[in-house]
């Protein structure tokens, strides 16, 4: 569903961090993810009376972020192109159940109060915004304009990932910041960032 060559990088640090990228979702999957497929109240926590609503968006976000890697993959090499629009489907799926997954936890569950519920609301509008955008590309013929909005798409797709760095590796306790701080502080960055960074490397190569 899209490639990085629009970014203008060299092929070899493209499969490089791509494979970076595989590796963290992996490793975040196991970590994170796996657990909540255990129908329990231990398993989900907090999170038990919205289990419903946490299921389909962690679902969601699991289909995402796995369909992801294979759709730049295949994109990047030209592979499998045949099925490469069928796992494009699967992944504009995967955004839509975890968008809508997050929309409904923001209005219910806002375990870090309004401040989260905002930036989940947020989050969510420009997941499905960016995966609409490259949908739009393709149905068009645009493929560069696909490809430069699928990027964009998965680096959101991918923020859930980076959040969880941050919020279970990064010592804050040390530094005397409270979960719900560094919670709310954490989810923007962790998407604004990368957008701004894809953003200067397009703007370099039009330049």
């Amino acid at each position: 569903m899209a490639t990085v060559a629009s970014a203008g990088l060299p092929d070899v640090f493209k499969k490089s961090l791509l494979i970076i990228v595989a590796a963290f979702a992996a490793f975040f999957v196991y970590r994170f993810v796996l657990h909540y497929f255990t129908w329990s109240e231990a398993a989900y926590g907090y999170y038990w009376p919205f289990r419903l609503q946490l299921l389909a968006h962690v679902t969601g976000g699991l289909i995402a972020t796995l369909a992801g890697v294979w759709q730049i993959w295949t994109g990047l090499n030209t592979q499998s192109m045949r099925v490469h629009p069928w796992t494009g489907r699967l992944y504009v799926a995967g955004v839509l159940l975890g968008s809508l997954g997050a929309f409904v936890l923001a209005f219910t569950s806002a375990v870090y109060g309004f401040a989260w519920a905002v930036a989940l609301v947020c989050l969510a509008v420009a997941w499905l915004g960016t995966t609409g955008m490259a949908l739009y590309g393709i149905r068009k013929r645009n493929v560069l304009l696909h490809k430069q909005w699928m990027i964009r798409s998965y680096i959101i797709t991918f923020a859930f990932v980076t959040f969880r760095i941050f919020t279970d590796y990064v010592p804050y306790a040390a530094w005397g910041i409270s979960p719900q701080d560094m919670a709310n502080a954490a989810i923007w960055p962790v998407w604004v960032m990368p957008l701004l960074a894809y953003e200067m490397m397009l703007g370099r190569k039009r330049a």
